[in-house]
């Protein structure tokens, strides 16, 4: 996943350069300055910073039960992303892999309000320090297998912030097994 966020972020800057370049380069103009007189010359420059760096977990496992009280019922670990960089960043989800394929007949929803054999997941900030949310207010919710745009969080320069799985269950999905959500995460410069 850090390759991919590498890989991004390396794109991101190819391109900022490049376009940069062609920018000075279609507006260059030049003319003669007489002997004897003064001419004024126009220098833009744009700072880019060299490297956009985000740490995150690699590997998040999560519990999913009928049987948890409110209307949130996951139980996962405190996600905490942390900017390494000098610039404010925004976190986007730009993909995610579901696959359902161990609880026979379940599909994915987009919650809050899933069908029976519907599952929903997603993402919400830290309301209370270092409590798992009880509501589903807030949530940022994962699409499956297709191209999204999600924003998750914004990052001051050097900051961090806290954010935790969250969702809900049809009563018709299967249970004691496995299924996995794997987004791409994209950072981008706020």
């Amino acid at each position: 996943m850090k390759r991919k966020i590498s890989a991004v972020l390396a794109a991101l800057l190819a391109v900022g350069l490049l376009a940069t370049a062609a920018y000075a380069s279609s507006n260059y103009q030049s003319g003669d300055v007489p002997i004897g007189s003064s001419n004024e010359v126009l220098m833009v420059g744009t700072v880019v910073p060299s490297v956009m760096s985000v740490t995150m977990p690699t590997y998040v496992p999560f519990h999913v039960s009928r049987t948890i009280e409110g209307d949130n019922k996951v139980i996962s670990p405190r996600i905490t992303v942390t900017n390494n960089s000098s610039v404010p960043v925004s976190l986007d989800v730009a993909y995610t892999s579901v696959d359902l394929s161990k609880l026979q007949g379940a599909a994915w929803g987009i919650g809050p309000n899933v069908a029976p054999n519907e599952i929903a997941i997603g993402f919400q900030p830290e309301a209370l320090a270092n409590q798992m949310p009880t509501t589903l207010n807030q949530t940022t919710w994962l699409q499956a297998n297709v191209q999204q745009n999600i924003s998750v969080m914004s990052l001051n320069a050097y900051g961090n912030s806290t954010m935790y799985v969250v969702g809900t269950l049809g009563d018709a999905v299967p249970e004691n097994n496995s299924f996995s959500v794997i987004p791409t995460f994209v950072v981008r410069q706020a």
